[in-house]
């Protein structure tokens, strides 16, 4: 089995800086829990905020969760057996090269160069090596620790051990800490100039070519990190996309084809929003799979509109919107011209038909989108010359 030892503040000490709503400590937890640890031990204050949120934190992973005071302690939680992974405190660790070293069988010191490492806030070793701010122990070193004070800190006093028990070394590309994947973060203020670039990175770099997803994606860069630390948050984007979907199917009914198509147009960025703050709650390790079919409900709810607000038999009602609704995912599931990119913008699309049905029946405005985006269908994609 292989365990966590993760820092928190002792009493009187301030609170750990957080990036995008989780606490430095809660970040750790994601990349122990992705190494396989099954067991968390937190060194410090265990009635503080921070302690009490990780402990939430592990418990909803499914991993068992200790605290201790001082370092003699950590012996009678981790048996010989076990493997002990342990964290420099302050360390943001995200890096996929790093994830990957820990995950491999056997236990190692992850290090850098002595320059860059030391320039980052990494502890020299030597003239050579900076550790890099991970490590995994065999539990049996554990008791070495009692012949230190209780004071002592864990975390630098298992680097001592694990030195001089020469631990096998893997050496991390300086690289690594240019990108701000594994980072030394010291107090709230540089966690505040991280948190900006971090939440860009996970959020990609919208394009103007599709609006609703450039600006959800910027309300989650703007607005994720305080949402994420709301657990009401996500519910209530969850009920907002919902009832405008509702309210634009109810303006069918009533045969209101403007207005209903324009709440479908208004749900498109919403979505995007609650996508952008998905994706960042399980950054950087975890996959965002089955909230993407929201979008479909979209496209549901432009089709049954259709149907409600044209007037015909049921067959010529439904077959324009079907269409359309047939077309967009023809378009979505293939290659298609960069020029066409924006009517896979759902937003764009309903808002063109709200636009339309004020000014033309909207029998004629589906088929004139429709038209529209089978011709980008129909475009030859651009071919690499080479």
């Amino acid at each position: 089995m292989r365990a966590a030892l993760i820092s928190l503040p002792h009493p009187g000490e301030a609170p750990q800086p957080s990036v995008a709503g989780k606490t430095l400590a809660q970040r750790q937890l994601l990349f122990a829990r992705q190494c396989g640890c099954t067991q968390v031990v937190a060194h410090g204050g265990g009635a503080s905020e921070d302690a009490i949120a990780l402990r939430h934190a592990a418990e909803k992973a499914g991993m068992r969760y200790q605290v201790i005071s001082n370092a003699h302690a950590l012996p009678g939680a981790i048996k010989d057996a076990d493997s002990l992974l342990i964290f420099q405190p302050g360390l943001l660790p995200e890096s996929r090269q790093a994830l990957e070293l820990i995950q491999a069988e056997g236990d190692r010191m992850l290090v850098f160069s002595a320059g860059p490492g030391t320039a980052a806030g990494f502890e020299r070793i030597d003239l050579d090596r900076a550790w890099g701010g991970v490590m995994t122990v065999p539990g049996k070193w554990l008791g070495q620790l009692t012949s230190l004070p209780e004071e002592a800190a864990p975390h630098a006093a298992l680097l001592r051990i694990a030195l001089q028990h020469c631990l096998s070394e893997a050496r991390l590309d300086d690289s690594v800490l240019d990108d701000g994947k594994w980072q030394i973060i010291r107090d709230a203020d540089a966690a505040k100039r991280h948190e900006a670039g971090w939440m860009q990175a996970h959020l990609g770099k919208g394009s103007l070519a599709a609006p609703s997803c450039w600006v959800g994606s910027a309300i989650a860069a703007r607005a994720g990190g305080w949402l994420m630390q709301k657990g009401w948050a996500k519910p209530a984007v969850i009920a907002l996309f919902g009832l405008l979907l509702t309210g634009s199917v109810a303006a069918a009914v009533y045969e209101l084809p403007v207005l209903s198509f324009a709440l479908a147009a208004t749900s498109v960025p919403v979505v995007e929003f609650l996508l952008g703050i998905t994706r960042l709650s399980v950054a950087p390790f975890g996959e965002v799979r089955r909230w993407p079919i929201l979008r479909k409900a979209v496209d549901l709810a432009i089709l049954v509109s259709g149907v409600l607000v044209i007037d015909s038999l049921w067959y010529r009602a439904a077959f324009p919107p079907f269409v359309l609704f047939a077309t967009l995912l023809l378009l979505d599931r293939s290659a298609a011209p960069a020029i066409s990119a924006s009517l896979r913008d759902r937003a764009l699309i309903a808002g063109a038909l709200a636009i339309l049905s004020a000014i033309v029946p909207p029998e004629v405005a589906f088929m004139l989108i429709a038209t529209l985006v089978l011709a980008a269908k129909l475009l030859p994609v651009a071919q690499d010359s080479r």
